[in-house]
């Protein structure tokens, strides 16, 4: 098969179309002829050398997540046949025309998107759904505040927590962007460039804070995230783009 394969850290040049041994999947596992791929910001890190994949995913062939038809089926799967649409998330390997991944990790393409729309979604929704309402414990009513909601997890984390029927407050970096994110569904966004989004969500929620926050920011964030929070209230981590040492006062 054709893969697209990291030759040496650097810029986008390092990638070439190689031929690459075709895969075969192993217990509860898939085969997936792949129509589409997504890109993600660890794709880019791991062409820089700045992200190691997991021991089990292809060292050297980059993405995350892929949309196509299952081509063969491993021992004991039972959620799929051959022929079936698919979008999955997987550990590594999605810049290839065949890739392997677990069964759970699959999901049937929507009928009104393309092979190119659905592979823009494991990525972001897996990662939204685990988070905020797995880890998070965000119900119906209640309030969420994600930062960085123009990006790809701030996009699927508006429109997902407002489609559960919460309330949901966003962070951007622009008056456009943060037109943007309501544009979407946000009930308000907060352009962090000119305003603070610590006392921004004490006015929206007169005080009480939200019950769940999305931080991929980290650094210097992290003391008004707290302050933000309402009681028993919950702070998801999923990066630390600003920094993963922080100072706090442990007495609030």
């Amino acid at each position: 098969m054709k893969a697209v394969v990291i030759t040496k850290p650097g810029a986008p040049d390092v990638l070439q179309i190689q031929e690459r041994p075709q895969p075969k999947p192993a217990a509860n596992e898939v085969l997936i002829k792949v129509s589409a791929a997504g890109i993600n910001r660890p794709d880019v890190f791991q062409r820089k050398g700045n992200y190691p994949p997991p021991a089990n995913a292809p060292q050297d062939i980059p993405g995350l997540e892929v949309a196509g038809t299952i081509e063969e089926l491993g021992p004991n799967v039972t959620r799929w046949q051959i022929g079936d649409k698919v979008c999955a998330l997987i550990s590594g390997g999605g810049y290839a025309e065949y890739c392997i991944a677990p069964e759970g990790q699959c999901l049937p393409v929507p009928d009104n998107l393309t092979m190119m729309e659905a592979a823009s979604l494991p990525e972001t929704f897996f990662t939204v759904w685990s988070n905020v309402f797995d880890r998070g414990q965000l119900k119906p009513g209640q309030s969420l505040l994600v930062h960085g909601g123009s990006s790809g997890i701030g996009v699927a984390a508006i429109q997902t927590a407002k489609a559960m029927g919460s309330i949901v407050y966003a962070t951007a970096g622009s008056d456009d962007k943060c037109a943007f994110c309501e544009h979407l569904g946000a009930d308000k966004a907060i352009n962090y460039k000119t305003q603070n989004f610590k006392d921004e969500i004490k006015k929206l929620t007169e005080g009480k804070g939200v019950n769940v926050i999305l931080d991929m920011i980290g650094g210097n964030y992290t003391p008004d995230n707290l302050l933000s929070l309402a009681d028993e209230g919950h702070l998801v981590m999923i990066n630390a783009m600003e920094g993963k040492d922080v100072q706090v006062d442990l007495r609030w």
